[in-house]
């Protein structure tokens, strides 16, 4: 019996790509870029193809939105589950030079405004929920080792100016520009929980 050859065709582009084009186009142009024939160019995809593999517009911003959270979620659950608040915030620094693109991406963009015209599907929001609780629960227990169980607004509002908030203010500028990240970051960081420590 003959081999037919060709007759499983694997296929050119990935969801990974299209995700990958989104995230570019986003962090270049805002979320207006990001249009599904953009995307589509973006890859050198023809504009049916990603509709093989997103239902709409808001599944593949979702799927990009969850990609880089989880990867920032990556990156600094483990340090504040193990109760180092100043390590995690300065761990932001290394992630957004390693992972210019996302950094772009999440830092200067937010959900409410990637989705203000139509959610992401169902399963998507709810990954993002379970990300957002993992990333929360991470928190709490930081803010709980740090202050003796304390977890009271005062000392989470503290903790999330110092962790989140101000570094990302320290790194929008250039983020928005696109250039490298400056080397006085880190020492804004590390001043900033030497002069007013989590607990």
């Amino acid at each position: 019996m003959p081999i037919l050859i060709g007759m499983v065709r694997t296929a050119r582009f990935t969801e990974d790509d299209f995700i990958e084009a989104t995230m570019a186009l986003v962090a270049e142009g805002g979320p207006a870029a990001a249009t599904m024939q953009a995307i589509a160019r973006q890859v050198g995809a023809p504009t049916g193809s990603i509709y093989h593999r997103f239902e709409s517009r808001a599944a593949v911003l979702g799927a990009a939105w969850n990609a880089a959270y989880a990867s920032f979620v990556g990156a600094l659950a483990p340090l504040l589950h193990s109760g180092r608040p100043r390590e995690a915030a300065l761990a932001i620094l290394p992630w957004s030079r390693e992972n210019a693109r996302r950094a772009r991406f999440l830092l200067l963009n937010e959900p409410v405004t990637l989705f203000e015209d139509t959610p992401p599907p169902a399963p998507l929001r709810q990954a993002l929920e379970r990300l957002e609780d993992e990333f929360d629960a991470a928190f709490r227990a930081c803010v709980g080792a740090c202050g003796e169980g304390d977890l009271r607004e005062e000392a989470l509002a503290r903790a999330k100016f110092l962790i989140f908030d101000a570094p990302i203010a320290i790194l929008r500028p250039h983020l928005m520009k696109g250039g490298t990240l400056p080397p006085f970051a880190e020492r804004m960081i590390a001043e900033l929980h030497a002069g007013m420590p989590l607990a």
